[in-house]
């Protein structure tokens, strides 16, 4: 399986190549990026994570993402991204843009025999300083193996809260940059709104096509009940190649 997710990221990337690039927020170009990384929580414990993703900004009004997960855990994700974008002009000056955004991510538990899809649709603003956006999102999980019409191993979530708060030290055209963010939906996990995920980011450009990227999170539980408790946390190095 991860073969294949590694030869559709390719694909992707090749295919959109010759397209031109205007993003000018996430990114200014086609890149591909790959990430290894330390993860723990008190279901699976220890693991390692590896992580690739092709960001695709097609024009000035229209990117998409494709982001692939494995896990030591025995865990894998798929997710897709499209983002429609409306920039924002006043006097001639850049105001940032309002985006439109689908999100969608398909979770397969291996260890556990279960998988599991879930959706959000966000409304966003991104400028400078400062990336916001929140939406509707639903989830659903089953067990692989079920008997013809059952559903007494299927869980479905038809109503979810889903909200991400980016907020920066630099401007995004800087060549590094470091920033925090809390979300309860992430490129590879759908969350329940109560249980938000802390994020800390930094990257540093260290040639014309080359970045390096660091992130560090941190997931408590029980924060409703006013008795927030550590679920997980996970570390995260790795480099983006942008054409």
């Amino acid at each position: 399986m991860c073969k294949r997710i590694v030869g559709l990221l390719l694909f992707m990337v090749l295919l959109c190549m010759p397209l031109r690039a205007e993003s000018m927020y996430r990114d200014t170009c086609y890149s591909l990026r790959t990430d290894v990384g330390y993860a723990y929580n008190i279901v699976y414990g220890h693991h390692a994570t590896f992580n690739m993703g092709a960001m695709l900004p097609i024009n000035r009004n229209f990117e998409g993402e494709i982001s692939a997960r494995a896990t030591t855990a025995n865990t894998y994700t798929i997710g897709l991204r499209m983002q429609p974008k409306f920039p924002i002009k006043r006097n001639d000056k850049d105001c940032g843009e309002v985006l439109l955004e689908t999100h969608v991510l398909y979770n397969r538990f291996q260890r556990n025999h279960m998988h599991g899809l879930a959706a959000a649709f966000s409304v966003g603003y991104r400028w400078e300083y400062v990336y916001a956006k929140v939406g509707y999102g639903m989830s659903m999980m089953a067990a692989m193996v079920m008997s013809q019409h059952s559903t007494e191993n299927s869980i479905f979530e038809p109503h979810n809260l889903v909200y991400y708060l980016e907020i920066f030290a630099r401007p995004h055209t800087s060549p590094w940059n470091i920033s925090a963010c809390i979300t309860d939906m992430t490129d590879f996990q759908m969350e329940r709104m109560f249980t938000p995920i802390f994020i800390l980011r930094s990257y540093v450009d260290v040639a014309e096509h080359w970045r390096l990227c660091f992130s560090g999170q941190c997931k408590p539980v029980g924060i409703a009940n006013q008795a927030a408790s550590f679920f997980g946390a996970e570390v995260s190095a790795g480099a983006s190649y942008r054409f």
